[in-house]
Order: C-alpha cells, then structure tokens, then sequence
C-alpha cells in the first residue's frame, strides 16, 4: 500500500516527554514529506503553542488544532472551525460554575479564563514539564498569561449570555473522582463530544468536532482515500482518527483503548516513535517496488 498521508498526535506522540521534537523525529517526517506524503499534525492544543514547534518541522503542513475543532491548511489559514452549539455551551458552563474545578474556554484565537492567577500556574506546571529551569518557570508563565496577547479574562456566565463562541472546553482535575462526576454531569448535554488527552483532564467540544472527522475533512480536499491515511496517536483524544485511517496506529506507551483499537503499534514516544514508525513504513513500500 501507498501511503499519501500521515497525521500525527503532538504530545505524548510526537513530542517527548519534555516536550521537545526530537531530531529523529524531525527529520523522518522531513523524508515522508520527500516521498510525497502530506503531514498533518492533530493536537488539542491551541494554534498558539503548536506555532513554535512547526518552525522547528521546517515545512508546511496541515494542521488540526482543538482536538478537530479548528483546521489550517499549509499556509496556516483556517479553512474549517466548528464551535459549540450556543445551548450546549450555556448549559456545560452552567454545570461547570457549580464546581469547584480549574476550566478554560478557547476558540480559533483566544482562550478565555476566568482567574489569571489560576492560569499562570496552570502554565507554569505545564512549563515544569519540558527543560525550563524552575525559576524561568516562574517568570515565564505570567508573560504568556499577561503579554502575549492570546488570553482574554472573563466572567463566563456573561461570556455565554453575550454571545460568546467556543471550539473546546478544557477542564483540568487531580482528582479522579472529581472528574469522573463532572464527566457524567456534562454527559447528559446534547450535541457535544467529550474526549481526554490525559488522566487529569476532560475536553468538551461540539459532536460533529472530532479528530477524526477533521482528519476526513482533509482528506475530502486533498482527493486522499481513507486506506491511503495514517493516523497515529496515545490517547482517547486520538481514537477517532485511529479509527477514521487505512493505517491506525498506537504508541507504545499509549492508553489500553488506543492500543486495542490500533492496527499497528509502534515504539514510544521517548524512542522515537514517528521515526520508527515512518522508517516501517518506507521499508514496507520498498520491499512491495521489489516483489512488484
């Protein structure tokens, strides 16, 4: 089989645990783009902190950001943004202002929070993850929260009432059990999708905003069949394009559902995984130009 098009998760795929795009990551998917096939990448994440990381790739390439809510063609122009249903959205915030539970809200460009000084740390304690000395930790996180110009502090039940858009809900819990209440609460709300892309958190976007169905949606414009695909991830979020692809694949260090689900698995983030995997598959297809 001929493969046109690879879409890769970011965090917990791509990216190592430090959240850093390794070198032969970089330069697998730079010999995949030489062979022809398109490189999507679908995150959760907002556009904002996917930018850094496509400067480092060093070539266009489609992105899915928002868990499927929001797509960029090459050129970084949005093509496609689902936003939640206005009913959905007033009646999820309305259940989370009855918890006590760290939430943001974001769109296409913005992420709208209600606490600065709960979202500095929320950034700081994702900084701690990656390379970032402590105390740069510390200096960091406000000016991303104050000065980069993508936060929006709000009251979110005004936010709802004047109109306010949302792509996705991220709600962020060391509790389990918190969560898992929460979950069943924003379950019973029509026309969403809850996903996850870690143990801690739960994200709510509109039902038709999918990975998966963001992933078809490229295809569709690219003329790319659906065995054509590769679609590689570790998480819940990542099901659905797992499922959607020719070619589902899981990491090694993946949840127990994406493994299942997966047709192939390969090494783990922290070895390389997209590497790996890419090199697989440039193996495979020589070996059919041989036997052909």
């Amino acid at each position: 089989m001929t493969y046109k098009l690879l879409a890769t998760d970011m965090d917990g795929t791509l990216l190592m645990d430090n959240k850093v795009l390794s070198k032969e990551n970089i330069e697998a998917l730079k010999k995949a783009k030489e062979i022809g096939i398109e490189i999507v990448i679908c995150t959760g994440r907002p556009y904002v902190t996917v930018k850094p990381y496509l400067e480092k790739l060093g070539f266009d390439c489609w992105v899915v950001t928002n868990n499927g809510a929001v797509i960029r063609n090459k050129e970084g122009k949005i093509i496609s943004v689902i936003y939640m249903r206005s009913e959905a959205l007033e009646e999820t915030i309305k259940l989370l202002e009855e918890e006590t539970v760290y939430y943001h809200v974001s769109d296409e460009k913005y992420t709208f929070i209600k606490s600065i000084r709960e979202r500095i740390r929320f950034i700081k304690q994702f900084i701690l993850q990656t390379e970032v000395s402590y105390w740069r930790a510390i200096l960091l996180a406000p000016w991303i929260v104050l000065c980069r110009g993508n936060h929006k502090k709000v009251d979110f039940s005004s936010f709802v009432r004047q109109g306010g858009r949302a792509a996705s809900i991220f709600i962020l819990s060391e509790e389990k059990e918190q969560l898992q209440k929460i979950k069943k609460k924003i379950e019973k709300v029509r026309n969403i999708d809850i996903t996850s892309s870690g143990f801690n958190n739960i994200e709510v976007l509109d039902a038709e905003a999918t990975k998966g169905k963001a992933l078809e949606k490229i295809s569709n414009l690219i003329n790319v069949k659906k065995e054509e695909i590769i679609a590689v991830g570790d998480n819940l979020n990542d099901l659905s394009m797992i499922q959607y692809a020719g070619l589902g694949v899981a990491m090694k260090n993946g949840e127990k559902e994406v493994i299942e689900a997966a047709n192939w698995v390969t090494t783990t983030n922290q070895e390389h995984g997209i590497a790996h995997l890419i090199e697989y598959i440039m193996a495979q297809e020589k070996e059919d130009i041989i036997v052909s």
